[in-house]
């Protein structure tokens, strides 16, 4: 019997089709990630603007969820663009719909996924990376340092540095659920996004929200915290992280830009992993792959796709011929620009406010490719 596919506003889960979802999850080691907890949807859909939920059926049994939002006729997981893993959650055995159809489920035009899992191998494909700790820190951290041994004892040394300039202990505190310390945390990164000309997610409202949301909820085995490192009476570091099971997934971090240079970040992520391992933590998420520190710190990778799939082959096909006659910056500026929109189409839920964001990811997208003629003709 073909699938049958309920759409039901987040809030509409009732506790059977919750617990009916924590099996699923359970079953299967590719949803160990907390964005695939019901906790995530539940919590975070009390606050996303239009949140949405497809409940799967095949011969009248529940066989699969799919967490999302929608801004206009276009479908994005649950609390993109801050949702880093998400995939249709199918019962044990179910054969898995092919990414394309999905749209035609949510009945969108569009699907836009940035970590879909499992990859699908039509790509394109993006590496995350992990740090497992099957066990304990102890063990990791010995073959870490003998793997890598320079680059931390740069860091200790990093450590010390951050110790004299700050004129006070370097320490680190974990699981604080302050809302001053998480203003703070959003005020720095709002600020690393106007220095770097990207979209101010922050901006809209209703991101803060769910943050402060999943922090408030802290729950037995699924929450979120923030990790902070102390120099001397002043935060030089803070991060934002979500948890669920056995694994800890680092998500916002940000730092004091007068400890910069003594690599806060990593020290506090490095001291985060040391103090949670003992409460059972065993997969440290460090997400997508890009920064340099993360190949010293991960022993583990996996794929995801990051994709836009369209209901209507008009639709793809007009998307395929702008990729064909973009070439040289012109193609990395498309590249960019779509990625750009992805993220304001996401956070905006007005017109003004994604024509405000359009405008801004188009003037600097151009500013980047100004650069780049600049710098080729030197």
């Amino acid at each position: 019997m073909n699938l049958k596919v309920d759409l039901i506003r987040a809030d509409e889960l009732g506790d059977g089709e919750r617990a009916v979802w924590r099996s699923f999850v359970a079953a299967d080691k590719a949803y160990d990630s907390p964005f695939f907890w019901p906790d995530f949807t539940e919590i975070a859909g009390q606050v996303v603007p239009d949140a949405r939920v497809a409940v799967f059926h095949r011969d009248g049994q529940i066989v699969g969820f799919f967490p999302y939002q929608m801004r206009g006729r276009a479908a994005q997981p649950l609390a993109a663009p801050m949702n880093d893993y998400h995939g249709l959650i199918l019962a044990p055995g179910q054969q898995r719909p092919l990414l394309a159809a999905i749209p035609g489920f949510l009945q969108a035009e569009t699907l836009r996924v940035n970590g879909w899992v499992p990859a699908d191998y039509g790509g394109p494909n993006a590496q995350v990376l992990m740090a497992s700790l099957p066990d304990g820190w102890d063990a990791y951290f010995a073959e870490r340092m003998q793997s890598h041994t320079k680059f931390f004892k740069d860091k200790e040394r990093a450590r010390r540095s951050l110790a004299r300039d700050r004129g006070g202990e370097v320490w680190t505190e974990v699981d604080v659920r302050d809302p001053a310390r998480l203003d703070e945390l959003i005020a720095w990164k709002r600020d690393q996004y106007q220095r770097t000309g990207r979209h101010d997610v922050f901006a809209c409202g209703w991101t803060v929200d769910v943050l402060k949301a999943l922090m408030a909820a802290d729950r037995p085995d699924f929450g979120a915290a923030l990790a902070i490192l102390w120099a001397g009476d002043r935060p030089a570091a803070l991060e934002f992280s979500l948890y669920g099971g056995s694994r800890y997934h680092f998500w916002f971090p940000s730092y004091a830009a007068d400890a910069a240079r003594c690599s806060p970040g990593i020290l506090l992520s490095q001291d985060t992993m040391r103090l949670k391992a003992p409460e059972g933590f065993s997969v440290f998420d460090f997400g997508f792959a890009g920064e340099f520190y993360k190949k010293y710190f991960c022993n583990k990778e996996d794929w995801v796709t990051e994709k836009v799939v369209y209901r209507s082959a008009w639709r793809k096909m007009a998307h395929t011929a702008l990729d064909r006659v973009s070439v040289g910056p012109a193609k990395a500026l498309t590249g960019s620009l779509r990625r750009r929109w992805a993220v304001v189409e996401a956070c905006e839920t007005t017109t003004v406010g994604r024509l405000r964001g359009a405008a801004s990811s188009a003037a600097a997208g151009l500013d980047r490719l100004a650069s780049h003629s600049q710098s080729g003709a030197a």
